[in-house]
């Protein structure tokens, strides 16, 4: 909550804002990276769990880690600007920042944010429900995390449907505590798996 309240006091210093949101920066590559952890280490607690006979749970984390691969290539628009590439025409006539992602398509928009959306709800929740520690519930801890990512969507979704810049652009510290607390989540698990193999 205090990164939430520092990164919004920088919009009034647009030089540092610009630096933490803009394209290709710090919280897009910071997220970048941790949904690339999040990814190896929910394959690493799937494989674990596979091998140990919880069958169910190693599916569960084989999305998990799917999810956030694929996150983590949307961050990055797939290594668009980092190797050059073009947007086929196709997708750039129906991409709302032209770019080499889904998550930008119309049509896909509403998806994503539900994912967002359901994902943090639970994350928020469920630790507070669950009386004991289990593997598909993220630790109290990272409630908080999850609190700026849904509180942000559901403000878009409510208050800001059509957002300055500078609104919008802030999205990427959600995004980035989102991809934080999913990639904490799954070390976690990996610790957890592992001792019980």
């Amino acid at each position: 909550m205090v990164g939430a309240a520092v990164v919004a006091l920088t919009a009034f210093h647009s030089g540092v804002y610009r630096v933490l949101v803009r394209e290709d920066s710090v919280l897009e590559w910071g997220g970048f990276l941790a949904h690339v952890a999040a990814a190896f280490f929910g394959a690493w607690t799937a494989l674990g769990l596979y091998r140990s006979g919880g069958r169910g749970l190693a599916v569960a984390f084989a999305g998990l880690a799917c999810c956030c691969a694929f996150a983590a290539g949307e961050e990055i628009s797939w290594g668009q600007r980092v190797f050059d590439l073009e947007t086929p025409s196709r997708l750039e006539a129906i991409n709302r920042q032209r770019e080499l992602t889904v998550h930008n398509v119309a049509e896909a928009e509403r998806g994503f944010l539900f994912v967002f959306v359901a994902g943090s709800l639970y994350g928020l929740v469920a630790p507070w429900l669950v009386s004991r520690r289990r593997m598909l519930v993220p630790p109290v801890f990272l409630s908080s995390a999850f609190l700026v990512t849904f509180a942000y969507a559901a403000g878009r979704t409510f208050l800001f449907p059509h957002p300055t810049y500078e609104l919008a652009k802030y999205s990427e510290w959600p995004e980035f505590c989102f991809a934080f607390a999913l990639s904490a989540f799954a070390v976690l698990s990996w610790r957890t798996a592992r001792r019980a193999e």
